[in-house]
């Protein structure tokens, strides 16, 4: 009972440690889990503030030119080309880039059957020049031609002036009418001139034309974009990303690229993308920005910024579209860094939980053999206490007969005598036993080594076994060959490993009272020869839930306690402990209900002398003094 209320308190122990361990695991799953998540938040939300102040920077350069030359076609009365290049020369004058803009042209349709006229502004002399059409706008003229056709025949629509002074202080509204070109790249606006001073200088008829501001590419790529990239992906030891502005239509084109190769090809792990320019069907939206392979809701830092863009002049295919596309330079892309560091968070969280259960099981275990330890030690100083205490019982018991005088003969006085002296013996070997399995655990026992018949050695063993087998009714029968090479030990050690033996088979012979001792030359494996004696009996057997505990210090199993069977434990781990000390080994087999056999193997004169000619010994082994190792409590 008081084992079932051990084993309940442990399991229950155990139950409540499980239960708190896969608490902390899983609350360290969530926070880390957690602690992932709001790290790459915070990195998408800078990436996405940079991305737009980025696209601001862009915006502002090329705005800066169209609001000066808007200045001129909102408030011109006339509607003189000329009008644009003061304007034009002022920007220039104040602008960061003056070399954006390559050149600036006027081009102009007074009707629908008229042929158009282009205008185009010469830097040195501040003048337009009517110029054939530039090869440098390419196909532009087509998609100029159509729109100035189709804005000739539509109804001019009014513009009150206080409209056009409120124009005036939004940007917005500003910008609205500018459209960007990115084959060429040009900036286009329409101009309707529907004053009356206008309706004059045409012949009456209402005139139309289009400003067009073709961009200088070498400048967009050598100078405003990596100074843009610098601005706003700069870290303290250079660039924290790479940068690129991509087209994808007709062909792949890089705009420009902060790295040698990046953007030429699909960046399929890009850390962030955005259309520069958008569409004129998608003006109510923002561009849409992709962060971490996820589309942004703008519900972050940049819900407040916003961001401003001029759409495309005319219907094109999304994939030619100029893109910005970024990618974490170190450490590789950002959404495979979170996770990365999610599964070395969880990876470092679970090894030390881990860890936490090693100790946890270790010091359940050493609980459990230190529990183990103190309950076969209780249970030896009872079998001790016991052992002591029948044969001073005895020798008390003949002494106060004798000093009674109830021993009259001189017979009797030697039986009493011999029975004195029996119990002395069992008392003395009692207590030689513990004193030696002391000096054992010390490591104090020391052996010398000699060559020994295993006649003898079995025959000293049997002497001494002789009074507890005549005792016990109990047959012994001896086969050991004459002609068996003789056995290296210590002589008392050897003839006291097997006696503790034969007193074992005796002790456990029950019913069946016989016990066979023999002797065989055997082979322990890598060739070495040894002598294999084994002492069997037919008695209760081991039971295999015992089997790995029964050279163990104390050990007692508990069918034996529960048959009243007398003895400390301590005869079976004395006998294997003295084996392993002379070099030997102590094996058992056993069958319950079917009796056991133990084994003891020793080394032999014939593989000693094989050693010594091998160089493998470095003294006879009749004079080496070996130091028994240590033995453990199981």
């Amino acid at each position: 009972m008081k084992l079932f209320r051990e084993r309940a308190g442990l399991a229950a122990v155990l139950f409540v440690t499980a239960a708190a361990i896969v608490g902390l695991a899983v609350l360290q799953y969530r926070w880390n889990r957690e602690a992932s998540e709001a790290t790459g938040v915070r990195l998408a939300d800078a990436l996405q503030l940079s991305m737009v102040n980025w696209h601001l920077d862009l915006f502002r350069n090329l705005s800066e030119v169209c609001l000066t030359i808007r200045m001129a076609a909102e408030f011109s009365p006339q509607g003189d080309v000329n009008q644009f290049a003061d304007r034009f020369a002022e920007w220039r004058s104040i602008a960061r880039y003056p070399d954006l803009a390559a050149d600036v042209y006027v081009i102009d349709r007074a009707s629908p059957t008229s042929r158009p006229r282009t205008f185009q502004l010469n830097p040195g002399t501040g003048a337009f020049e009517d110029v054939a059409w530039p090869a440098a706008l390419g196909a532009l003229g087509g998609d100029v031609d159509t729109a100035l056709t189709a804005a000739l025949e539509r109804p001019p629509e009014p513009r009150p002036d206080r409209q056009l002074t409120e124009s005036f202080y939004n940007i917005g509204a500003a910008l609205r009418d500018w459209r960007f070109e990115p084959a060429v790249p040009a900036l286009i606006r329409s101009l309707s001139l529907d004053s009356a001073a206008s309706r004059a200088a045409a012949g009456g008829r209402r005139a139309v034309q289009w400003l067009v501001i073709r961009l200088d590419e070498q400048v967009l790529r050598s100078r405003i974009l990596p100074d843009l990239a610098h601005r706003y992906f700069q870290g303290t030891n250079g660039l924290d990303y790479e940068v690129a502005v991509v087209s994808g239509a007709p062909a792949r084109r890089v705009i420009y690229a902060s790295d040698p190769g990046f953007g030429e090809g699909e960046v399929v792990d890009a850390d962030g993308r955005m259309n520069v320019f958008g569409r004129v069907s998608d003006e109510a939206t923002l561009p849409p920005i992709s962060i971490f392979h996820r589309t942004s809701d703008n519900r972050g830092p940049t819900a407040a910024v916003g961001v401003s863009w001029f759409p495309l002049l005319r219907p094109s295919p999304p994939e030619a579209d100029w893109q910005l596309v970024v990618r974490h330079r170190r450490g590789g892309p950002l959404g495979a860094f979170v996770a990365d560091m999610q599964r070395r968070g969880l990876a470092l969280s679970f090894g030390a939980l881990c860890l936490l259960v090693l100790s946890l099981s270790m010091l359940v275990i050493t609980s459990i053999r230190a529990q183990r330890l103190a309950r076969l030690q209780m249970d030896f100083v009872t079998a001790v206490s016991h052992e002591l205490r029948t044969p001073l019982t005895i020798i008390g018991s003949a002494a106060d007969n004798i000093t009674s005088g109830v021993v009259e003969t001189r017979t009797q006085l030697q039986e009493y005598g011999s029975v004195i002296g029996e119990q002395t013996s069992r008392l003395s070997g009692l207590v030689e036993r513990v004193l030696l399995f002391a000096s054992m655990r010390e490591g104090h026992q020391r052996y010398v080594l000699q060559l020994l018949p295993p006649a003898e050695v079995v025959d000293t063993a049997l002497a001494s076994t002789e009074g507890l087998a005549r005792a016990a009714h109990v047959a012994i029968e001896r086969d050991i060959p004459p002609d068996l090479p003789p056995i290296i030990g210590e002589r008392m050690a050897v003839a006291q490993c097997v006696e503790n033996l034969i007193t074992n088979a005796i002790k456990y012979s029950r019913d069946d009272r016989w016990v066979g001792i023999r002797a065989r030359l055997g082979d322990e494996g890598k060739g070495e020869r040894r002598v294999q004696i084994s002492v069997s009996d037919r008695g209760i057997g081991i039971g295999p839930e015992d089997l790995p505990h029964i050279f163990e210090p104390f050990y007692r199993s508990p069918s034996v306690r529960r048959s009243q069977i007398h003895g400390t434990g301590l005869g079976l781990a004395l006998a294997k402990q003295v084996a392993e000390s002379i070099g030997g080994s102590l094996t058992v087999t056993s069958e319950p209900g079917r009796g056991s056999t133990f084994t003891l193997s020793l080394r032999c004169a014939e593989s000693t002398v094989a050693d010594q000619r091998a160089g493998s010994l470095d003294a006879p082994p009749f004079t080496t003094s070996l130091h028994p190792p240590r033995p453990t409590a199981g």
